[in-house]
């Protein structure tokens, strides 16, 4: 009975991060580009446009997904029936710092993958200025760098992830009474 109510508070905080993180995600990826406005954009009905922005938003939620392995174990070990090995308080603040930590890193992640290729392809092409145009080749181009780069980012991420959370070891874990 413990597993199922487990598996359905997982899904319900599953299901609040994913709305959460698209939305904040949404809103600081509008904000972070200065070169044209993007929700004018995407009202317009500029498919480029849009296109980035569903690539960032996947991109970030693939980074955030794989931060939260680490954090996931922990606390389904921590409450699991007599496996607490920390304070509820501390629980709460590991997982408050490791998902800002993750939401951080996947931002940063993307904003700078953005402005890096764009610096490198600068001499032969103004992403900002396609994209403000619906130059739709130039959008799918840009989705393809920031798929990439959420695959490549979000394994790092859960490496550090890992190793900024604590992870029960064999000897916290009584496998046989």
């Amino acid at each position: 009975m413990l597993a199922f109510i487990l598996g359905v508070v997982k899904l319900f905080i599953s299901a609040l991060l994913a709305v959460l993180v698209v939305f904040l995600t949404y809103k600081v990826f509008i904000k972070a580009n200065t070169d044209f406005d993007e929700e004018v954009e995407i009202k317009k009905g500029n498919v480029a446009v849009g296109i980035l922005i569903t690539a960032l938003l996947l991109g970030s939620a693939n980074i955030i997904q794989n931060a939260l392995t680490p954090l996931t174990n922990l606390l389904l070990f921590e409450f699991q029936r007599g496996a607490a090995t920390m304070s509820r308080g501390r629980l709460a603040l590991y997982t408050a710092a490791h998902l800002t930590m993750a939401f951080l890193m996947a931002v940063l992640a993307m904003s700078f993958s953005l402005r890096v290729f764009g610096r490198l392809t600068r001499n032969y092409m103004r992403a900002g200025k396609e994209l403000e145009k619906g130059n739709v080749a130039v959008g799918l181009l840009l989705a393809g760098v920031v798929f990439v780069v959420g695959m490549y980012i979000g394994d790092g991420v859960e490496a550090l992830a890992k190793s900024l959370i604590p992870q029960a070891g064999y000897s916290s874990i009584q496998l046989m009474r």
